[in-house]
Order: C-alpha cells, then sequence, then structure tokens
C-alpha cells in the first residue's frame, strides 16, 4: 500500500464541486492512478464509462449521506464489479456505518486526502475496506441482544417506553438501558434514526432482525405522521389492549 504509484488503477471521478474534484483528482493523480472518467453526477459518469470500465469509483461530496450512496447504487447497477470509495468534508459513525452497510468501500475525509486517497483506492481494489481512524466504531459493530431487539422493533411501532416495559413486563428504567445500549450499537442517536434504519431493508441487514412486515411499516408510518394510536402487540405477536 505505501507504494500506490507502482500500482496505478483506472478511476472514475464524481464530484459535484469542481473545485473540491480538482483536489481529489490531483491527489489521486499524485498517487499513480490514471482518471478515465470525470462527471458531475452519476448518469454522466456512466455514460463516460462505456467503453472504460474503471477499477474503482470516487465520488466526492459534503457527506456521506442517503444521495451519495445513491450514486454508489446507480453506478453498480450497471458497474457491478467496481470498487467504491467516498471523498466526504465530513462524516459521523453513523453516516459511515451506513455507507458501509449500503456497499461504499472506503471513506476518506477532505482533511486526508492527499496523503490517504491513492492508498485506499488500491486497499478497496485488493478486497479491503477503509474508514477513518475516529470513525472505527462504524467497522466494529457489536450484536444487538434479543431483548435489544425486541425492545427496538417495539420502538418502530411508536410505543413509549412506559409502553414498551408493559409489554415486555420490564421495569421503565430497564427499557432505557436497552434502548441506550442499542442506539451506540447502532451509533443512532433518537428513536426515529433507530426506526429508520430497521424500516431500510439493506441497512438491516446483518443486525439479526427478522424481516420487517407491511403492517408494522404501516404501523410505524401512521404513528410518524401523527394518525392517533396505533393497534399494540405484545412481543409475541399478540394483540393488546
Amino acid at each position: 500500500m505505501g507504494n500506490a504509484r507502482s500500482q496505478g488503477l483506472p478511476v472514475a471521478l464524481c464530484a459535484t464541486e469542481p473545485a473540491f474534484g480538482d483536489q481529489v483528482a490531483a491527489a489521486l493523480e499524485a498517487g499513480g492512478h490514471a482518471i478515465l472518467a470525470r462527471s458531475a453526477c452519476g448518469d454522466g459518469l456512466l455514460a463516460s464509462c462505456i467503453n472504460n470500465v474503471p477499477a474503482c469509483v470516487v465520488i466526492a461530496a459534503d457527506r456521506p449521506d442517503r444521495s451519495t450512496v445513491d450514486v454508489v447504487r446507480l453506478v453498480r447497477s450497471e458497474l457491478r464489479d467496481v470498487s467504491a470509495v467516498l471523498v466526504c468534508r465530513r462524516a459521523v459513525v453513523a453516516d459511515v456505518r451506513r455507507a458501509l452497510e449500503l456497499g461504499v468501500d472506503g471513506i476518506v475525509l477532505k482533511e486526508s486526502v492527499e496523503g490517504a486517497l491513492a492508498p485506499v483506492v488500491a486497499a478497496v481494489c485488493a478486497g479491503q475496506v477503509s474508514a477513518p481512524s475516529r470513525q472505527r466504531r462504524a467497522v466494529q459493530a457489536r450484536a444487538l441482544t434479543t431483548r435489544e431487539k425486541q425492545v427496538l422493533m417495539l420502538v418502530v411501532t411508536g410505543l413509549t417506553n412506559s409502553q414498551i416495559a408493559a409489554e415486555l413486563f420490564l421495569a421503565e428504567s430497564t427499557v432505557k438501558s436497552h434502548l441506550s445500549s442499542a442506539f451506540s450499537k447502532l451509533a443512532v442517536s433518537s428513536r426515529s434514526e433507530a426506526a429508520a434504519l430497521i424500516l431500510d431493508p439493506e441497512r438491516r441487514r446483518g443486525l439479526g432482525i427478522g424481516k420487517v412486515g407491511p403492517d408494522l411499516v404501516a404501523r410505524a408510518s401512521g404513528e410518524s405522521q401523527g394518525d392517533g394510536p396505533v393497534e399494540r402487540r405484545g412481543a409475541s405477536g399478540r394483540r393488546t389492549a
């Protein structure tokens, strides 16, 4: 990895901001990689790669949010074996974890682009996953316990801590403890973020949480839109008053 120049790889670059794109391009070329194509959008990048398939796609963005990861998914829908690296101005642990769960291979912060980008491109093309060291928790997720999964599924339906405690025959303080532990493991900070993760089939993969049925999705959606009380079910799925 230390001699990226001798292992130059063909790279396609997607950057909406020209100045940011120029900085990323300069780092790639300084590291010995060749830029085959460059575009400001995913569709344009795909059009430029019809006859020249890159080994890696590098996307420069403000942060690894849903729209940025959607560009990765668009590119991979056509270029299935290509590696993907995001270069971001900022990224919190939850952003990094979501991006990795959705198929991004590497993330580099803008402040480290000159020294880190070229080696990271080489690493992901060799089958590795790379993330900034200060976001290492994103790739060291701890498994959820059975009770944490139960509590999270009830959170999705919109139940309060006291209602969850009644459903599971627990003290409310115990429910709070389970939620705090689960939020830490999932790198989320609110009930809405936890619910969004669980309701997303791709992000839920690997958490050990079973398929979320349409009735649960509908009830969670109704609760979030203020449609009033939802029908409650116990942890075993029984209807409750």
